[in-house]
């Protein structure tokens, strides 16, 4: 099986993505249509011919046999786990999603279906790099069209095509950039709304009917099948010697929960700024400079809406999409506390850790501090700063809306324009001293380069580009600012403290212009 295609269906089943976890339904254009043969089979056969069907790589209809089990008998704690998960899997080739990741991303062949998802029909063999005269190692990728905009001799997608004319990797990565822009030219506000609707919508809360099957019958666990386990990409989360039950499930489902509670408060932002002057061939820095000197200082971030508070959104809401998953991460370790499929040493650390989500519930409930320990695993958790506190979160601010605008965390003038400096470097000399066998002293000076900082108050410094000396374009971190909000033993004011923006030349110049004309 390809990497790449079993990548989109990670991206599904593992926590760590995006595109989490829900069922499709029979309206959307997805899964459906599937005709398979359960007439007189038993819940067993049918979850049997799940794993065959999975076998013979027929995912949609593998995943009707699970849904035909679960018709059968819902109330049979395999049909519940069997079906839940595989239904789960099917996100990616949800309506929703597919809309989204052709509208987007510009994957326009991007399926509807499990199984066309994993065969090579939406995908392309590029050349990823060339190993000799003319001949090309390869790899698959999503089939892409690249927009007009971004051609043009000289430009950077010239530039990388293999030979000065093949379609190679570099180029599709080129590709997906400029279709991103050329699909988000006003910014992000939309694409964020849609992956949050079309994963964590209807589908998602039909995951989350099907497992309450379950919530009276939260000791029985099943161990699920290795091939299956193998097919879905579920190895990161279960293996074959898992009890997996309520609890367990329950937990998936709330870490997703976490997820999309994380997505919404990233929601209150507005993400929305004017990329059109991106939209053009990547030639060289004065294309770049010249097609910003044509924005609007109006319509640049600090200047515009860009990252302050979006005001039709709630941080109230998003409170509570984190309090739920919280409460349901405490259901599930609750009932592994209460089993006696575990072993007490796991009890224990669980234990300490549901304590902390009180706490946790609590802080955001109030608005109050969150204190982290070293050991989360170990002990009652704290309430209050001591040694053993390794960081701290404040929930008050944490939830106030428009608390991380632009202007809030970098340094502005008293009109809310932002400060630049220059940064560049400055040689050092380090002395070093050794003695030989004679015990005769010798030394000498070695040079590291530090980085110093100097307050802009015109472009001349910064619009040239020396190659002996390198300098480049900054702002200033509020850092203390930010640590009233998250406070932690490893943040270093002093590396937080400047964010490199530009090299000096001509764009940092248009850049620092743009704002003091």
């Amino acid at each position: 099986m390809n990497k790449v295609k079993l990548a989109f269906l990670a991206l599904s089943v593992s926590l760590a993505a995006l595109f989490a976890f829900s069922c499709s339904q029979p309206e959307d254009e997805g899964g459906g249509g599937v005709n398979i043969n359960t007439e007189g089979k038993s819940v067993n056969e049918l979850l049997a011919d799940g794993i065959e069907s999975l076998k013979a790589e027929q995912w949609d209809e593998a995943v009707a046999y699970y849904d035909a089990a679960y018709d059968k008998d819902n109330t049979d704690p395999k049909t519940v786990v069997y079906s839940v998960l595989a239904n789960l899997a099917k996100i990616s080739t949800d309506k929703k999603v597919v809309d989204l990741i052709k509208n987007n991303f510009g994957f326009t062949e991007y399926p509807n279906k499990l199984n066309a998802l994993f065969s090579d029909d939406w995908m392309k063999k590029y050349p990823d790099y060339e190993y000799d005269y003319g001949r090309y190692d390869s790899v698959f990728l999503p089939a892409i069209k690249t927009p007009n905009w971004i051609k043009g001799e000289g430009s950077v997608y010239n530039d990388a095509l293999l030979s000065g004319n093949v379609f190679g990797s570099e180029a599709w990565a080129i590709s997906l950039l400029a279709n991103l822009l050329d699909r988000n030219a006003s910014g992000v506000n939309n694409t964020l709304d849609e992956v949050i609707d079309g994963v964590f919508g209807v589908s998602f809360n039909e995951a989350v009917n099907r497992l309450k099957k379950l919530e009276n019958k939260k000791e029985d666990r099943i161990s699920l099948d290795s091939y299956f386990i193998e097919k879905l990409g579920l190895e990161d989360i279960f293996d074959e010697y898992d009890q997996i039950g309520w609890a367990e499930l329950n937990a998936v489902v709330s870490s997703m929960l976490l997820v999309k509670a994380s997505l919404e408060w990233l929601q209150t932002y507005d993400l929305n700024t004017d990329l059109n002057w991106l939209k053009h061939s990547w030639k060289d820095e004065k294309t770049f400079a010249s097609e910003l000197n044509k924005v609007a200082s109006r319509d640049l971030p600090f200047n515009n809406n860009f990252f302050k508070a979006r005001s039709e959104k709630s941080m109230e809401n998003v409170k509570a999409t984190y309090v739920k998953a919280i409460q349901g991460l405490q259901e599930s370790y609750r009932s592994i506390i209460n089993s006696e499929l575990y072993p007490t040493k796991v009890k224990e650390s669980h234990a300490t850790i549901n304590g902390g989500f009180d706490k946790l519930i609590a802080a955001i409930n109030s608005g109050s501090k969150f204190y982290i320990p070293e050991n989360p695993t170990e002990g009652n958790w704290p309430t209050a700063k001591t040694n053993d506190v390794v960081g701290t979160i404040d929930f008050g601010k944490f939830f106030t809306a428009g608390y991380f605008s632009l202007g809030n965390i970098f340094e502005t003038d008293a009109s809310g324009k932002p400060v630049f400096y220059r940064g560049y470097e400055v040689e050092v000399p380090i002395p070093y001293c050794y003695y030989d066998y004679d015990e005769d002293e010798y030394c000498y000076f070695y040079y590291e380069y530090n980085l110093e900082y100097e307050k802009l108050t015109s472009s001349d410094s910064i619009k040239n580009r020396d190659d002996d000396e390198f300098s480049f374009l900054s702002l200033k971190l509020n850092v203390s600012y930010i640590k009233e909000i998250v406070d932690a033993d490893d943040i270093d004011e002093d590396e937080f403290e400047h964010v490199f923006i530009l090299p000096s030349g001509d764009l940092a110049k248009v850049v620092f212009e743009k704002y003091y004309p």
